[in-house]
């Protein structure tokens, strides 16, 4: 499959969670059981598979990678969004995930692994534009204070170092599964603790909410073969553009699926996405 179709496939597995979240909200789980359990169900169904297909996997460095991967990259990012959807509104959550190509880009100038390139920034430009309209539709932010407008910049500036941080130590003969596995399972691993703390982990065991956990499980086992089929091809800046596409399924699904407003902003928002992903493709 060519980067892409790669990229947008791997953004509409991984849009999936967002309204599955707002639904099961309704069904009374708590955001961080709604991330762990799923992450940790598709980390140990994605072992699984990486064992029945080649053995054992493991090797010095692959837990290393696996736990900054997902720390970095899962862990951090969704807990301090949760965290400040609570204190500043869904807005400024939603707004910290339209910056990460921003962040990638500066990471990559400043490792030297790459020279400006002014049609890679209008791709960015384009993309934000689109993305920003995305959370116009979705929800507007509510006034913040300084702390919750430095988690809007210290999220994506995580998942932008996070980004970098795979295509450079992405470790060689390890299938996509293996890798989707030794993230989740770490993320799961940090979630859990922070569950622990909080007392959040538990959910009602009705037919819904078991359901609903089982679909958001299965679309990040799909998600994750695919993401890191795209960190192998893509390179960083591109893999990014992942989250664009990944915002505007869920606000897409959650129009279709669960009734929401479509807003006129919704279509400019689309057009805005597919020119960024047609330009930073050239």
């Amino acid at each position: 499959m060519k980067v892409i179709p790669l990229l947008v496939a791997t953004g509409v597995f991984l849009g999936v969670g967002m309204p599955m979240a707002r639904w099961l909200s309704t069904q009374g789980v708590q955001p961080l059981a709604f991330t762990f359990w799923p992450t940790a169900a598709a980390g140990l169904a994605l072992c699984l598979l990486t064992l029945a297909r080649q053995g054992a996997f493991l090797r010095p460095g692959l837990l290393r990678f696996g736990a900054i991967a997902g720390l970095g990259g899962y862990a951090l990012p969704m807990t301090a969004s949760f965290w400040l959807a609570a204190r500043a509104g869904a807005g400024y959550a939603a707004l910290s995930f339209t910056l990460p190509p921003l962040f990638t880009l500066a990471v990559n100038l400043a490792l030297g692994r790459e020279r400006w390139r002014w049609m890679r920034l209008a791709a960015i430009v384009l993309g934000l534009a689109g993305a920003a309209l995305l959370v116009a539709h979705s929800a507007s932010a509510e006034r913040g204070d300084a702390l919750a407008i430095a988690a809007v910049f210290a999220i994506p500036a995580l998942i932008g170092g996070t980004n970098v941080y795979r295509s450079i130590h992405m470790p060689r003969g390890v299938p996509a599964s293996g890798l989707g596995a030794l993230t989740l399972l770490a993320a799961a691993a940090m979630l859990a603790v922070a569950g622990a703390a909080s007392g959040a982990l538990a959910a009602p065991l009705t037919f819904p909410v078991v359901a609903g956990l089982t679909v958001q499980a299965a679309a990040l086992v799909v998600g994750y073969l695919l993401y890191f089929e795209l960190q192998k091809r893509a390179e960083p800046v591109v893999f990014s553009f992942m989250g664009y596409v990944t915002m505007l399924t869920g606000v897409l699904a959650g129009v279709v699926l669960l009734g929401e407003q479509a807003r006129w902003t919704l279509v400019p928002a689309l057009g805005l996405i597919f020119l960024a992903i047609r330009l930073v493709a050239r």
